[in-house]
């Protein structure tokens, strides 16, 4: 794909160099005149959907070449409010419970092994099997 864009930007360059001058720019009578304002406003408008494409090419392909390393994943997550989430995560063997606000991360509770659900240890979990893992963990601590 790079290739592809250097040569088009090759040719499109070799293509303005090797054009006649033209009475438009700074040899024109006027420089103020509808044809100089509306190359100005062509390459205007040029430039910004280049930038607009550039950008949009490099969010869609910014997590091509990124590959998982380690052991830690994000299982599964509630939100408590506007801005404050639960999360799940697990860290190698370990669940962590995590409360994640703006500028802050804590540590709400650390599972022991087999103490969470095997469904809710999958990728493909849904949010409602964490929720109804949780509310039953909540129910068992406040009744010991």
């Amino acid at each position: 794909m790079r290739y592809l864009f250097y040569s088009a930007l090759i040719s499109l360059s070799q293509a303005a160099v090797s054009a006649e001058p033209s009475i438009v720019g700074s040899k024109s009578v006027e420089p103020v005149s509808m044809a100089n304002l509306t190359q100005w406003t062509v390459g205007l408008i040029f430039v910004l959907l280049i930038i607009l494409l550039v950008a949009w090419l490099v969010k869609r392909f910014t997590n091509l070449g990124t590959t998982h390393k380690g052991n830690l994943r994000v299982l599964s997550g509630i939100s408590l409010g506007n801005r404050e989430k639960a999360v799940l995560i697990k860290a190698g063997n370990q669940h962590l419970l995590l409360g994640v606000s703006p500028g802050r991360v804590v540590n709400l509770h650390t599972f022991e092994a087999g103490e969470i659900l095997d469904e809710v240890g999958q990728a493909g979990a849904s949010s409602a099997t964490f929720k109804d893992s949780l509310q039953a963990l909540m129910k068992n601590r406040v009744v010991e």
